[in-house]
């Protein structure tokens, strides 16, 4: 036994050595004889220290590492500090999610209304009603509006030809508060940024097509318009105003075809519009507007209407692990304000940061100085401490829905995780914005013990983050 502990104490120190001169020669023959738990830390602050010690920036770093086994805290470094944990935050979201509703729900979008009359009139009107579900969107239907499609066949084969009212965007389940606080302006029009709402469409972006003179919207909607104003000033961009629902190609015109995704404004009346345009193909007339639900008595009432189709998302585990193992915001934004939603009635920031309390509470964990606005992590008003994260991993860890969550997160060198941490068996949430950098997530060690670990780093460059969270993980699996 003691020639086992004395080996792993070599190999962990000399990996330590490899990892960034961070021990000397001298030290590892002194660790030989030393506990391997007390050379690990020694190994861990020295890696700390050099971090936080690096560049011009206040550069803090948290850690915490406990043994799942037995729930032994190996090493703590401010890990009780609430610091901001970038995308780590979906750790939160999704263990909430998963507890609440489990791996087979589904997200449903309804298409509801009266039933036609002789002539195939539909007297009042059509409405496309929201789940919440983010899935709407390739690759998962192909193209993103191959659902709205299907819905209209149904309207077809009931006899509909024409809408008397208005067809009416149903996004009630959610808020429409489709920006969460704290999120940088200029992510606004970037994919990983998209609005959050009750009723979505190809990940609530637009594609936006330039060639010769003319522009074109891929998917079409009513909803959202593209001009263009060559004057030969400069590259060619698009551009959408905040608060608009145009978008504008400005600078020369441009030589081939362009094509960029630009999220847009309001979702839900982005996708009534797509679905208006298909409407308009398959010549089913609208004879009403194309709006909004009134949520304050209205949208109470289209569940009673006649049910045309309904579209079924992904379970719930598939989509968890695309939040988890890409890292997808928007996804992970759904499920925060589904649990809210499924907990209190309305989906929103505040009832989905209620519904992580509310798992904090029935896992017996410490909320104190946690803080969400969002559920992916991209404010950077979120608060959380890396031995929050790490009693959420180990809570997972003992839950029914253990292989679910850890299938979630990705493997070293695969997702995420591309190109990080080859050898190391890790399975980890990465989390980066501007200043700030994350990695939570579980690592089994040299002497076969699964450990649950967090490395927050707040204000320092992301190379340096990325390289700090490396060296302890990695010198966590030769323990």
């Amino acid at each position: 036994m003691a020639g086992s502990l004395g080996s792993r104490a070599i190999k962990m120190a000399a990996g330590a050595l490899v990892l960034g001169g961070l021990a000397t020669w001298g030290s590892v023959a002194a660790q030989v004889s030393e506990d391997p738990a007390l050379a690990l830390k020694d190994n861990l602050a020295a890696i700390v220290a050099h971090a936080e010690n690096q560049g011009d920036m206040e550069t803090k770093v948290g850690v915490y590492v406990k043994v799942l086994e037995n729930g032994r805290v190996l090493f703590s470094s401010d890990g009780l500090t609430p610091m901001i944990p970038a995308s780590n935050l979906k750790v939160v979201s999704t263990a909430t999610a998963l507890s609440l509703l489990g791996p087979n729900y589904r997200l449903t979008t309804e298409l509801r209304g009266s039933l036609p009359d002789a002539r195939g009139v539909v007297a009042g009107n059509l409405y496309l009603r929201g789940g919440g579900d983010p899935t709407i969107t390739p690759p998962y239907n192909q193209p993103a509006t191959q659902p709205l499609s299907r819905f209209i066949e149904e309207l077809k084969k009931a006899g509909v030809r024409e809408i008397a009212g208005d067809l009416v965007a149903d996004d009630s389940i959610f808020d429409r508060h489709y920006l969460p606080d704290g999120w940088k302006e200029h992510y606004r029009l970037d994919a990983f940024s998209a609005p959050v709402a009750g009723l979505s469409l190809n990940g609530n972006m637009v594609e936006a097509i330039l060639q010769g003179g003319g522009a074109s919207l891929e998917p079409a909607t009513s909803t959202v318009t593209i001009r263009t104003n060559y004057d030969n000033s400069g590259t060619t961009t698009i551009q959408r105003p905040r608060g608009q629902n145009d978008l504008l190609a400005t600078g020369y015109p441009p030589a081939g075809e362009i094509r960029r995704q630009i999220c847009v404004e309001d979702p839900p009346l982005f996708t009534i519009g797509a679905f208006k345009e298909l409407l308009d193909q398959a010549q089913i007339k609208v004879r009403g507007q194309v709006r909004l639900v009134d949520t304050q008595g209205e949208a109470a009432r289209v569940g009673d209407l006649h049910l045309y189709a309904v579209h079924f998302s992904l379970p719930l585990a598939e989509i968890i692990r695309e939040a988890n193992h890409e890292s997808d915001n928007l996804f992970t934004e759904h499920l925060f304000k589904l649990a809210g939603q499924v907990n209190y009635g309305q989906g929103t920031a505040q009832t989905g940061f209620q519904a992580c309390l509310d798992f904090f509470e029935a896992n017996d964990l410490d909320s104190q100085d946690l803080h969400m606005v969002d559920g992916c992590g991209l404010s950077t008003l979120n608060r959380i401490s890396p031995s929050q994260l790490v009693n959420v991993l180990d809570a997972m860890d003992r839950s029914y829905y253990r292989s679910w969550f850890k299938e979630s997160l990705p493997h070293a060198g695969r997702g995420t995780l591309w190109g990080r941490l080859g050898g190391c068996e890790v399975r980890a949430k990465t989390g980066t914005l501007d200043h700030d950098s994350a990695l939570s997530g579980y690592v089994l060690t040299a002497s076969g013990q699964e450990l649950a670990f967090s490395v927050i780093v707040n204000d320092a460059p992301i190379w340096l983050a990325v390289e700090t969270q490396d060296q302890i993980v990695q010198t966590l699996s030769y323990f």
